[in-house]
């Protein structure tokens, strides 16, 4: 009984300090100087694990993507990254803010590759949703599917009082833009 006390009051701790995930806002010419790999990619794979950690289980969710179009860093036609969190049978944790994947979902990646909590630049910044329209062109959202109609709008709040639903940008014009970032900071 003291035993499962301890970890509940563990817990709330620690839900408590984690949801109060907070990041500074990241610039589009920031998630290109930043990254160690960019690329868009289909989620092909959710797969929630757990890790000992000293004397504390960590739960974590690894995610595997298909590289469906290798921009820099990659040329690899799978990336795996693991974030904090996730559900193991009993054993959960959630962290505020964590982007959550599901098979199927397209992304824009830009990912860091040294060990963290989450190494999507910029926490959620960095992890652009593609959808397609109904004339079947790929268009990019923010993660909270807010339409991203120029990179400039990245790390910026959501305006809030919107009149006219503008259209999201187009994959295309993302990657040329993406292309030219990588040629200015010079990792081109």
């Amino acid at each position: 009984m003291r035993v499962a006390v301890s970890s509940v009051i563990f817990g709330l701790v620690l839900a408590a300090r984690v949801a109060a995930t907070t990041y500074l806002p990241v610039s589009f010419d920031d998630l290109v100087k930043r990254a160690d790999v960019i690329f868009v990619g289909d989620v092909t794979d959710v797969r929630p694990f757990v890790m000992q950690s000293g004397a504390d289980t960590v739960v974590m969710t690894r995610v595997s993507f298909s590289v469906v179009d290798p921009l820099f860093g990659t040329s690899s036609l799978v990336e795996v990254f693991d974030f904090l969190g996730g559900q193991v049978g009993d054993a959960g944790m959630r962290v505020a803010g964590m982007p959550q994947f599901a098979v199927g979902d397209r992304h824009v990646v830009f990912a860091r590759r040294e060990q963290s909590i989450n190494p999507i630049v910029g926490f959620t910044q960095g992890l652009l949703r593609v959808t397609r329209d109904p004339a079947g062109v790929d268009r990019v959202q923010t993660l909270d599917r807010r339409p991203l109609e120029q990179v400039e709008n990245i790390g910026r709040a959501a305006s809030v009082s919107v009149t006219v639903a503008a259209a999201p940008m187009r994959l295309a014009d993302l990657r040329d833009r993406i292309m030219t970032g990588l040629r200015q900071a010079g990792r081109r």
